[in-house]
């Protein structure tokens, strides 16, 4: 095999590689920008008394969480402007055990909010319990926290 061949077939393995990286990567920032903006919309539909939508955004987070270790695989850091920091595959573990903490919270308030007759109460304590879930994540894993 030529160099030039040799070179060709590292790069096209490179491009291909960084290809499926990339896609997880969008899939996951996509999947925490409808986090935030699910927070944004349970917020409001606090103020309301909206338990409908509280039930449906806090489902959609619980769906995200459940997903977020596939979407963290080794190598998948990103680009210069990731904001993933490398301590989540050095404690992949805890990394983890987070991102369960943040599905079963969100299960829950999405199950308190969809209950014939939901506790205001209740359901502001957990939905305090899924924000603490995001930034006991956020602190140790996420760059500018």
């Amino acid at each position: 095999m030529t160099t030039k061949k040799l070179i060709a077939l590292i790069v096209s393995g490179f491009i291909i590689s960084t290809a499926g990286a990339s896609d997880v990567i969008s899939e996951r920032e996509s999947g925490f920008k409808g986090s935030k903006r699910a927070v944004a919309t349970i917020k409001d539909a606090l103020a309301e008394g909206n338990m409908a939508t509280i039930a449906t955004s806090a489902k959609s987070m619980a769906d995200f969480a459940e997903r977020i270790p596939s979407l963290f695989p080794a190598g998948s850091k990103g680009g210069f402007f990731s904001a993933a920091k490398e301590d989540i595959w050095r404690s992949f573990p805890d990394f983890v055990q987070k991102s369960k903490s943040f599905q079963v919270n969100a299960q829950a308030l999405a199950a308190l909010a969809a209950a014939p007759s939901p506790d205001k109460a209740a359901v502001n304590a957990a939905f305090a319990k899924v924000t603490d879930d995001c930034k006991s994540c956020h602190q140790p894993y996420k760059k500018g926290w």
